[in-house]
This record gives C-alpha cells, structure tokens and sequence, in this order.
C-alpha cells in the first residue's frame, strides 16, 4: 500500500483550517460545533500547519501524477494551493482562499478516480 501524500495532505489542511477560526471563519462554524473551539490559544499553529499541508498535498499530486498522468489534475491542485498562499501572503481575499480549497479537495478527489482506473501513463 503506497501513502498517498495528496489525501493526507488536503485532509490535514481540511482539519487544520476548521481549526483556525481567524484565517478560515466560514470553516470555524464546524469546528465549534465539533466542540474543537478548546484548540483556540494554539490557532497560530493551526494557521501554519494548514499551509504546510496544503504543499504536501500538492507535492502528493505532483508524485501521483507519474501514475495517472493526468496534468489537469496537478494543474487544478496547483492553482488551488496558489490562491490560499497567494491570498494569505499577499492580500487577504476570503473568497479566494475558500475557493481555492475547493479546488484542492476537488483535485484530491479526481485523483483518487484517476489512480483507481489503473491507467497508467505510456512512457
């Protein structure tokens, strides 16, 4: 069984954001809901740790495409990973960092559909 990096890292940048009520409010709601309102004194953590799993991801997708070779894929995570960093490195746009968290998790899941077709790339 090979790790997939691109999974456990959408899903740690998934957790770490509903965990940093500051930088993702939207995602706040279901960690206060989840009772993870507790975690908030180390939100600076949480903030760092969504961005480092948010290029694990995307190094994850980059090694999964010598697989499917499905350059979409690694494209839409690409510019997902970009619009969160981008946005909370150089002008904080809300929309921009949710948007590009959809086009991470959405990458993520057409990769996994990808790798399960079994096809692999003619070399």
């Amino acid at each position: 069984m090979r790790l997939q990096f691109e999974k456990w890292g959408t899903g740690g940048a998934i957790l770490a954001a509903i965990l940093c009520p500051v930088c993702f409010p939207k995602l706040a709601i279901i960690g206060a809901v989840l009772g993870l309102s507790a975690l908030a004194p180390f939100e600076g953590w949480f903030a760092a740790a969504a961005q480092g799993f948010l290029v694990l991801s995307l190094a994850g997708h980059i090694a999964a495409y010598r697989r499917h070779c499905n350059i979409w894929v690694v494209a839409l995570a690409g510019i997902g990973v970009t619009l969160v960093l981008g946005s909370l490195w150089l002008h904080y746009i809300e929309a921009l960092v949710y948007l590009g968290l959809v086009a991470v998790v959405v990458a993520t899941i057409w990769s996994m559909f990808a790798l399960r077709k079994g096809v692999t790339c003619a070399r």
